[in-house]
């Protein structure tokens, strides 16, 4: 109790000698905000802030991919750009007449400001205002208007300049990619029309073997399937060749079926007569005849399987080149516009420099009215709250030293 007391009547001594000595306060606050004022008035520098606004409108995007690529914050990032910072400063100075050594890029840089507001703020995506303030600080109304247009100006320039470059790349890119597509439908194509030679001699070939076993009329109830392949290809003027009928030798105008069947008869005849003489040879006729058909039928078999296959190639050929010849237009497109673009944006970039496809000025630089800094009552009251405080520390920090000295003094007279 006697501890809480004595803290009580320590604080209360201080509170009272600091009353006691309100002249000083008040001359120490007064002394601070006379010397900020001052300050403010005659040596800080008076800064004028110009404001303009812009609008982020959708951007223009050739392919998919492109999507969700550019946000305000790219904008953002690109306004304070160190090349595109230089490059005003060094306009801005050619403009007002002063040289650019005494306008460190540093320096410079502390009078540009960029708000972006956010309108949603998610786990997934962060979307941003497509606004964008913009605001820059000079000596003199007029300056400050001056920079303000053109930092736009440069922006809108050094942005374009960098869309032209993508746009040249993307069209570079898509050449390419058209290009090593062509060379690949050339290959196809080259294969595809080998096929379209190659198809109709295997068919003719099959027609061929068959018409070894049945020719005339019968060789097509052999060769179905065949002729169903014939039909497919019928508007190729190499099948059309290829399918015409070669004259048959004499030798082959009964077929090698009907020559089994006349030797068979010749042979029943010859053993029923019992002619040892003609029965040898044509069993061996009829051995050989039997051996003949059955490799005739046989190659058959394999140029029926060979011809399929290659049928199968051929669509499977023909359908690729379809694709690879959409895949080739869908790039040339690309191409196309990436060039359209191009052109269009170097075009643009020769212009005003204040319109753009994607970026719109809703706010032109306004000329500044009042003064955004030095604030000269808010720096003087504050200096003066601040004199008061730093004299009531002073006052304090003296009392604490002379009842030091005086309780020292006491204790050693006792």
């Amino acid at each position: 109790m006697i501890k809480d007391e004595h803290e009580s009547y320590t604080f209360a001594s201080y509170v009272v000698y600091l009353w006691d000595k309100r002249v000083w306060l008040i001359a120490g606050a007064i002394l601070c905000a006379a010397i900020t004022w001052i300050y403010v008035k005659y040596i800080a520098k008076e800064k004028y802030r110009s404001y303009s606004q812009i609008m982020i409108k959708e951007p223009k995007k050739i392919t998919d991919s492109e999507i969700d690529s550019i946000t305000p914050l790219t904008y953002k990032d690109i306004l304070l750009n160190d090349g595109l910072i230089r490059q005003v400063r060094d306009e801005f100075c050619k403009t007002v007449g002063i040289a650019t050594k005494g306008l460190p890029i540093e320096k410079f840089r502390e009078g540009f400001e960029i708000k972006s507001q956010i309108v949603k703020d998610t786990t997934i995506k962060i979307e941003y205002s497509p606004v964008i303030n913009l605001s820059v600080d000079a000596d003199t109304p007029e300056r400050a208007r001056a920079l303000m247009d053109i930092w736009i100006k440069t922006f809108m320039k050094y942005y374009g300049d960098i869309l032209a470059r993508n746009a040249s790349y993307l069209s570079r890119d898509y050449g390419e990619m058209a290009n090593k597509l062509s060379e690949k439908i050339e290959e196809k194509e080259a294969a595809l029309y080998k096929l379209r030679w190659e198809i109709p001699f295997k068919i003719r070939q099959l027609a061929s073997n068959e018409m070894l076993l049945a020719p005339a009329q019968i060789n097509w109830e052999f060769r179905g399937d065949q002729r169903r392949s014939y039909f497919k290809y019928r508007d190729s003027s190499e099948v059309n060749i290829a399918m015409q009928e070669p004259p048959l030798s004499p030798a082959m105008v009964n077929g090698l079926k009907e020559q089994l069947i006349q030797t068979e008869l010749e042979l029943a005849a010859a053993k029923a007569e019992n002619n040892a003489a003609k029965i040898v040879p044509l069993e061996a006729k009829q051995k050989a005849l039997q051996e003949k058909i059955a490799q005739t039928t046989a190659d058959i078999a394999a140029l029926q399987r060979e011809t399929a296959a290659l049928e199968t190639q051929f669509q499977t050929l023909a359908r690729e080149v379809i694709a690879l010849r959409d895949q080739y237009t869908y790039l040339s497109d690309l191409k196309n516009h990436a060039d359209v673009d191009a052109h269009s944006l170097e075009f643009a970039n020769n212009g005003d420099g204040m319109e753009r496809s994607d970026v719109a000025i809703i706010s032109p630089p306004s000329l500044a009215e009042l003064k955004s800094s030095p604030k000269r009552v808010l720096a003087t009251l504050l200096a003066a709250v601040i004199g008061s405080i730093l004299t009531a520390l002073a006052l304090i920090l003296d009392k604490f030293i002379c009842d030091g000295r005086a309780m020292m003094d006491r204790s050693a007279k006792a």
